[in-house]
């Protein structure tokens, strides 16, 4: 009886050793899974990044886990006013980031938006080569875009209205769903 008592008492201890080890584990481990979750993630990212996922909702969950979209909101109202969707564009289409707009840059953004019969010198008003903002958001609200975009009429921009807009504008077969090419534009002024 004293054997079976002992062997009872062993495996109780056992068992309990085994859970104070895998309880401290799982509490030390912490760390542990988030640098694993980290190694992982570029993996997701890499499958999220295939055509198929890229819905309108995808792109605006997406974008709204950046902070484009505040940094352009001036007044911290959660909304964009035409002058605030203006601002936010002219950064957006400046690519190398320099506070300027070139005429390299213009040629591609109007390209990779879809802006038809638009010519630079209708945009350069004073022909020296750089796109000042006031120039920009003069010949920018000709688009039509701001008043297109804001679908209650309200005269400013949520950000949804917003990702909305820049979704419809590359979605250019309508499909409801981004191409790889349509996809690349996303990463040329939104990506990391």
């Amino acid at each position: 009886m004293k054997k079976n008592e002992m062997n009872i008492l062993k495996g109780i201890r056992n068992g309990l050793c085994f859970f104070l080890v895998a309880g401290m584990v799982a509490c030390g481990g912490e760390g542990a899974v988030e640098e694993e979750a980290a190694v992982e993630e570029p993996l997701v990212e890499e499958e999220v990044a295939t055509a198929e996922t890229w819905d309108e909702n995808r792109f605006y969950t997406t974008f709204a886990a950046t902070d484009y979209y505040e940094t352009w909101d001036e007044d911290d109202d959660n909304f964009l006013s035409e002058n605030e969707y203006y601002g936010g564009f002219y950064d957006t289409w400046d690519v190398n980031n320099d506070n300027q707009i070139d005429e390299t840059e213009w040629n591609t953004a109007v390209n990779d938006w879809g802006l038809e019969n638009q010519t630079w010198s209708e945009w350069d008003d004073d022909g020296d080569g750089i796109l000042e903002e006031e120039e920009y958001n003069t010949a920018f609200a000709e688009t039509g875009w701001y008043g297109e975009w804001d679908e209650d009429d309200d005269n400013l921009l949520s950000e949804e209205e917003y990702t909305g807009g820049v979704f419809s504008a590359w979605d250019e077969n309508g499909d409801g769903v981004w191409d790889e090419n349509e996809y690349g534009l996303y990463n040329t002024y939104y990506g990391v």
